[in-house]
């Protein structure tokens, strides 16, 4: 009976280790992947050449858009 503990006892470290270890390496990827994808937007926000143009200029060519599509395609009812 004693060697039946023992032995589930050694299972259990075992698979606690396993799951242990797993976490770690989990942790330590994904702290790695982090950091590039940050150095990346930080390359990709420096090395942005155009302009960012204004909510109202954006709106006015939106609108411009849907004015054109609209008297290109009548509503049929």
């Amino acid at each position: 009976m004693g060697e039946l503990i023992n032995q589930g006892l050694q299972l259990m470290a075992l698979g606690m280790g396993t799951v242990f270890l797993f976490l770690g390496l989990l942790i330590f990827v994904i702290t790695l992947v982090s950091r590039v994808i940050q150095t990346y937007e930080l390359k990709a926000e420096s090395s942005a050449d155009t302009p960012t143009s204004s909510h109202d200029d954006l709106v006015d060519v939106i609108s411009a858009a849907v004015q054109q599509y609209r008297s290109e395609h009548p509503r049929r009812k």
